[in-house]
């Protein structure tokens, strides 16, 4: 966005600014337009916070869901150099939906595929699927006997059982997994999950490992030493009587709760604004109703717009855990 020296433009002026681009390069128009307005998009979404950008969000015209497509392809765009943005433009098709998909890979992932030949103009929305599946999980979208992501053929080694009688969930099953991935990386091997499935079945499976994680999160946010330290009063007002209770209670009874336990709403957000973020990640990843995780994740969209601390730490937690 162009600025005169020394003068700091006003929020008013940067949506104006970023206003006008998206009036010049429409969503449905061809490739570059659709990078460029993403782009934009993406930057004022940095540049502008809480509601004001809300509020500039809504005037755009643009549906929620394809305003969220969009601010994901800036997001990864903006993850590349200006001449790698402009090799992968010419790489890749005008539709911001299949755009949208292939963006589900890293920044990087997307210029190998667009330099090897694998994503092209001509690619579809659903060869675009297939790409990102078998980048994402390549020992489970790849057939016996195929090259892996790796390039070379791989051998079965060893598999990892658990006894029936032993629980194994949460953080336990999350520290088990590192501590795996951590051994495998240390002699040049690879651990999956050892199971072929369709594309539905590989998505089922990563929102359960996900799922799992949040909830693990959500156990060293709010342990058993704090909640025992709560009033009998207000867990009877609540109706809570275990900290997994607690953790597992709808939204709405476990924000109260925790609002109440620790110096109201001006404290809420420092203290207990990450549990807040787990429980919606939680949520989002074990709902079948579609439009209560579109809520949810429009809700965490306003959270971290509004706590940027928020977003910045969620992304800490996830870079640590090799989640991305």
């Amino acid at each position: 966005m162009p600025t005169r020296k020394g003068v700091k433009p006003s929020p008013e002026d940067v949506l104006s600014y970023f206003k006008q681009v998206l009036a010049e390069n429409p969503y449905t128009g061809t490739t570059e337009q659709i990078v460029t307005t993403s782009l934009a998009i993406a930057e004022a979404s940095t540049r502008v916070k809480g509601r004001t950008f809300i509020l500039w969000r809504d005037k755009t015209g643009i549906g929620d869901k394809v305003f969220s497509k969009l601010k994901k392809i800036g997001e990864t765009f903006q993850g590349l150099k200006e001449k790698e943005r402009r090799d992968v433009i010419q790489g890749l098709p005008a539709s911001y939906s299949t755009i949208h998909v292939l963006c589900s890979i890293s920044p990087a992932e997307l210029v190998t595929g667009v330099k090897s030949k694998s994503i092209t103009p001509a690619t579809s929305i659903r060869a675009a699927r297939d790409y990102t599946t078998q980048i994402r999980f390549p020992g489970k979208a790849a057939t016996d006997g195929e090259k892996g992501r790796w390039g070379a053929k791989q051998e079965h080694l060893f598999s990892v059982f658990r006894p029936a009688e032993l629980p194994l969930e949460g953080e336990a099953l999350n520290t088990l997994e590192a501590a795996l991935r951590r051994v495998c990386v240390e002699h040049g091997v690879v651990m999956r999950q050892a199971t072929t499935a369709s594309i539905k079945t590989l998505r089922d499976e990563e929102r359960e490992r996900a799922g799992a994680f949040w909830r693990a999160v959500m156990e060293k946010e709010l342990t058993q030493k704090w909640f025992s330290g709560q009033s009998d009063e207000l867990k009877k007002q609540f109706n809570i009587r275990t900290i997994d209770e607690l953790r597992d209670t709808p939204l709405r009874q476990f924000t109260g709760f925790l609002t109440k336990a620790d110096g109201g709403t001006e404290k809420f957000w420092q203290k207990h604004g990450q549990a807040y973020v787990a429980k919606l990640h939680f949520l989002i990843e074990t709902t079948e109703d579609r439009a209560q995780k579109y809520n949810w994740k429009k809700r965490l969209d306003e959270v971290y717009e509004r706590h940027n601390n928020l977003a910045i730490w969620k992304n800490v937690v996830l870079k640590e855990s090799g989640l991305i």
